[in-house]
């Protein structure tokens, strides 16, 4: 189901838009060290690899299309065929499902890619660890989620948020072993299985939900029932005719999550203190205000993001660039990559904004359909402008992981995200449903100004202090 700005749009997709940070750490350490065979034989032909880096890009980029509009449409038929309660509750699934693949992403996933070289093990044993861990957490999400919604029950919540949560623990172990059999695609560049692999699950989820819709049969719980069903079909299948790439080691188990660990800490610290900005104000929204705003912010975050596949798809094309760049020509041919990849997505994001200031009232009402998302237009253009202030600063937020600086961004984020906390906190009262989107506006802000601080003095002091030893750098993923 894209990076965005706090709305639901690119579902479980958007794990894929995030997972560049941990992605670009990773293949900032290669930059410095010869783990590939492909680059060990191939030094110096640049061209030869860019092209080949290209090609498995664009496949990239066509899946991140796939996942993000199943996803976007996923959002549509909800948001027409039920009622904006309906809808926000979708979200705070939504909402609980990206943190769950944060948390796999970050701890498991790209650790495992950036790892399964290393000759403590076998190709085939890194795997069969990294897809324990995956069993491991999945376990953990259907026991903490059943006993939250027992916990809802219990204090008298709303028993519709109890039957999410239950729903959830349903769905929730095939969602992380989909985007695990992604992540797993792209560590081994086959990027067109990963394609397939979603092609598959976006084909049953919106035909499932088409056939619910036409039978009057659609809500919150049904769509999650769904989207477990469309991701558990596809990657059960991958799973079997891959099991050969798995050898299950249980005796290196905990060396296996130690080494995770130690890599992912700081990727870990950054993605969730991320979901807080983005999704917690969905659930203070709906605590204060209620699920038929949440709702409503929820489908205008979507029309503010809509450009998002296509500007986080060029971002996958800029992460081999810019490390390729980084490694062959410093400091300097970073920067003029992080100045190509400024232009190339802040213009076309920017022409977007300007369209949603003079209509996206009529956006929001043609994809929704409904006199119930009508007079919000400030609420998305508020969001369309937050998008952009963080579409500004992707570039060198990218750039830091590629420097290995992932404590810099680290901080910035913790420091956004409490702005944006208590921003909306002070502000719901006066503005309701705007107070979400400013105080979106106000931590995407934050975070591109520190990320620009932060890359111009870190490139300005570039190269004083390396390290004299021929190893990379590994101190980020060892210090406590």
């Amino acid at each position: 189901m894209a990076e965005d700005t706090g709305g639901a749009n690119g579902v479980l997709g958007t794990a894929d838009g995030r997972a560049q940070s941990a992605n670009i750490a990773a293949m900032g350490e290669c930059a410095h060290t010869d783990w590939t065979i492909e680059e060990k034989a191939n030094v110096k032909p640049s061209a030869k690899m860019l092209r080949t880096v290209s090609g498995a890009h664009v496949c990239a980029l066509l899946d991140q299309a796939v996942v993000s509009g199943a996803s976007f449409l996923t959002m549509i038929l909800i948001g027409r065929w039920t009622s904006p309660a309906e809808l926000g509750l979708y979200a705070i699934g939504v909402s609980i499902l990206i943190s769950l693949l944060a948390i796999q992403q970050t701890l498991i996933s790209q650790p495992y890619q950036v790892r399964r070289y290393c000759p403590t093990a076998t190709a085939a044993e890194h795997a069969g660890g990294a897809l324990l861990q995956c069993g491991l957490l999945a376990l953990l999400a259907i026991m903490l989620l059943t006993i939250a919604g027992s916990g809802l029950i219990a204090s008298g919540a709303r028993p519709e948020l109890a039957a999410l949560t239950w729903t959830l623990a349903g769905a929730a172990p095939f969602v992380l072993l989909r985007d695990f059999g992604r992540s797993f695609a792209f560590a081994r560049l086959r990027t067109n299985w990963a394609l397939r692999l979603d092609l598959a699950v976006a084909a049953v989820q919106l035909a499932t939900l088409g056939w619910l819709g036409w039978t009057k049969s659609l809500s919150t719980n049904a769509a999650y029932v769904a989207i477990g069903v469309a991701c558990a079909l596809p990657s059960l299948v991958w799973l079997y005719r891959s099991r050969a790439d798995f050898d299950f080691r249980t005796d290196q188990f905990q060396a296996t999550m130690t080494r995770s660990w130690n890599l992912g800490k700081w990727l870990f610290g950054v993605e969730s203190t991320r979901a807080l900005q983005g999704y917690l104000t969905l659930w203070l929204l709906a605590w204060l205000v209620g699920t038929g705003e949440t709702g409503i912010y929820a489908a205008s975050a979507s029309i503010a993001t809509l450009l998002n596949p296509l500007i986080f798809g060029f971002g996958n094309i800029f992460v081999p660039k810019a490390v390729l760049a980084f490694k062959e020509r410093s400091i300097a041919g970073l920067r003029r990559e992080v100045a190509r990849d400024l232009l190339l997505r802040a213009v076309p994001m920017a022409l977007f904004c300007f369209l949603v200031l003079f209509g996206g009232s009529e956006l929001l009402h043609l994809f929704y359909h409904s006199e119930d998302y009508g007079g919000y237009g400030q609420a998305i253009t508020v969001l369309a402008f937050a998008n952009l202030a963080l579409v500004i600063g992707s570039p060198v937020y990218m750039a830091l992981l590629v420097m290995e600086h992932p404590r810099e961004v680290f901080r910035t984020e913790v420091l956004a995200a409490a702005l944006t906390v208590a921003l909306f906190v002070s502000l719901v009262g006066e503005l309701g449903l705007l107070a979400a989107a400013y105080a979106c506006l106000a931590g995407n802000v934050v975070r591109m100004t520190g990320w620009w601080l932060a890359f111009a003095v870190l490139a300005a002091t570039h190269g004083k202090n390396v390290p004299k030893s021929d190893e990379p750098d590994l101190s980020y993923g060892e210090a406590s």
